[in-house]
């Protein structure tokens, strides 16, 4: 009798065994945020500058190939101002040359891979995309100069009397300026939403068919059992990228974020120590107490529950990409600004705001939170993300961006 009523315990204590020292680790040590992550089996050695370099470079060379197969698009290129479009998509973009250790320029082609991305969704005839080229010297820029027999694009300062280099030196007044251009030339296209991208976002696959279900059944109008109602989302910001270190387990300071975290940690231990309980008794195929039962599934729940935690969200979240239904919007953290959707009265009114404060310093997600925490705006994150932020060499701040190098990978 001792003997069976430790049975349960003796089968808990195999299934952390295989759980943590067999099956985890040989599933999750290519996955960053796992605590078993190993950057060696990983990358092969190789140091983790070079193998992002060679991430992009592969990355790049497809999507070169790909715009060299994209057949000119009417539809993109002459757009009617006056036409009704659902959605508009502007991306800024500048010059990115890189001087690596060994003194050579490196071009790393963001934007390549970015319009490549978006036009291999296939966006629809009613959905204008244009490109804001922002560098001080725009034929230097050969990307864009490359894009403009595909795409529209627009460059600011082309008339060099429009802003003198010289008048250009703090780089956080320029990148509020080229912001508020290029969201000026979006807004002509009269749509009734506003995608703005930064040249380093990359469309994961399927992202403009999940924006448009996400516009459709969550911003325009919202479910309430299966009947789709009236929403109301006005002075609302949606952030289609949150850096993935944010989308862990309670790193966040949003009270709420932290419950949902918490309750998809137990809902997972519940559903995994549900199901190993289920196969674990028609494979013992033993007849047992409900007592010793509820002692091993709740065994199971706690395995299944720390497996998560170790796993982490930012990877367990992955399987709401199997259907555009299972994409979730939760109350965004403050920071970073690749990809945002606007409503065109938000864009307007963020817009005005921008030149309000065109002469600050101050960065432009910075100005965001500003409207989110004191004049009643609300923003909230798509996750999981629809974009990733490719961009390892910053813009702005002139530098590889070494602290989160497997972000670019």
């Amino acid at each position: 009798m001792k003997r069976c009523a430790r049975r349960p315990l003796y089968d808990v204590f195999l299934l952390f065994v295989a759980m943590f020292c067999v099956v985890l680790p040989i599933l999750c040590h290519r996955l960053h945020y796992s605590i078993y992550y190993s950057q060696t089996l990983h990358m092969g050695g190789t140091d983790p500058f070079a193998y992002a370099m060679k991430v992009n470079d592969e990355r790049k060379h497809l999507a070169q190939a790909a715009l060299l197969s994209q057949s000119t698009r009417p539809s993109h290129i002459l757009h009617d101002a006056d036409a009704k479009a659902k959605l508009a998509i502007g991306i800024v973009t500048v010059n990115r040359q890189v001087y690596i250790r060994e003194g050579s320029l490196y071009h790393p082609g963001y934007i390549l891979q970015s319009v490549a991305a978006i036009l291999r969704e296939d966006p629809s005839k009613k959905t204008p995309l244009v490109i804001c080229d922002v560098d001080l010297d725009p034929p230097s820029h050969s990307d864009a100069v490359l894009l403009s027999g595909i795409v529209p694009v627009r460059s600011r300062y082309l008339n060099e009397t429009i802003a003198p280099p010289s008048e250009m030196t703090d780089v956080f007044k320029k990148e509020k300026e080229d912001y508020i251009y290029c969201l000026k030339q979006v807004l002509s296209f009269n749509s009734e939403f506003i995608l703005m991208l930064q040249d380093d976002a990359l469309a994961t696959p399927g992202a403009l068919d999940t924006l448009n279900h996400i516009i459709r059944t969550k911003i325009e109008k919202k479910y309430r059992g299966f009947e789709l109602i009236d929403s109301n989302f006005t002075k609302t910001f949606f952030k289609l990228f949150t850096p993935t270190y944010m989308q862990n387990d309670f790193h966040t300071t949003k009270p709420r974020r932290i419950f949902v975290h918490l309750l998809e940690l137990v809902g997972m231990g519940i559903v995994g120590g549900t199901i190993i309980t289920l196969l674990h008794s028609r494979l013992r195929k033993i007849s047992r107490s409900y007592a010793l039962i509820r002692v091993f599934f709740l065994g199971s729940v706690a395995c299944c529950g720390l497996a998560a935690w170790a796993v982490s969200r930012v990877h367990l979240m992955e399987w709401r990409r199997i259907s555009k239904y299972f994409y979730i919007m939760f109350q965004a953290d403050g920071c970073c600004m690749p990809a945002i959707l606007y409503s065109r009265d938000t864009a307007i009114n963020f817009l005005e705001y921008l030149e309000t404060t065109r002469n600050s310093s101050i960065p432009i997600d910075l100005e965001m939170d500003e409207l989110v925490e004191a004049h009643g705006y609300e923003s909230f994150a798509v996750e999981p993300n629809l974009f990733s932020h490719i961009g390892m060499y910053s813009s702005i701040q002139s530098k590889i961006n070494r602290e989160f190098q497997h972000g670019f990978v």
